[in-house]
């Protein structure tokens, strides 16, 4: 009778502290990559919404962005989305567009370092761009989208 109270515990147990993931697997080359819960992500869906927010599991089986719930066959891309990345990114485009601005501004009234400017500017927010690139973008083209128990 111990022995079976032991192990309904271990399942019992076992059922409480798994946890979920998606697990993306290459279709080429068998690379697995693992989103776990509350991981920050950005899915995009076959429709063309985009979520961002923490990862979570619904008990139907579906991925939940910000308690919107999204099925595993409904989604066209995922990849990591850290805040601290985004608000970098968002500063540097910002900055960028700033000084773009100030470069028309000094055109305008007939400065000579416009065009410098307008280079510095547009080089900054190309950066941004850069930025939002390092971190890849996993589509259903290439990867398959499981949801796990881990």
């Amino acid at each position: 009778m111990k022995n079976i109270i032991c192990l309904l515990a271990f399942f019992v147990s076992l059922s409480v502290f798994s946890q979920k993931a998606i697990e993306i697997t290459n279709i080429k080359s068998g690379k697995i990559k693992v989103y776990e819960e509350n991981q920050r992500i950005k899915i995009r869906t076959l429709d063309g919404k985009k979520h961002v927010g923490n990862l979570h599991f619904s008990e139907e089986g579906e991925v939940l962005v910000n308690n919107f719930p999204i099925k595993a066959d409904n989604i066209l891309s995922i990849k990591s989305q850290p805040k601290v990345l985004g608000t970098i990114k968002t500063v540097v485009l910002i900055a960028g567009l700033a000084i773009v601005g100030s470069s028309i501004i000094v055109a305008t009234s007939g400065g000579e370092a416009a065009f410098m400017l307008f280079t510095v500017g547009s080089g900054v927010t190309i950066t941004a761009g850069i930025i939002e690139a390092l971190n890849t973008n996993n589509s259903n083209r290439k990867w398959t989208f499981k949801i796990i128990d881990k």
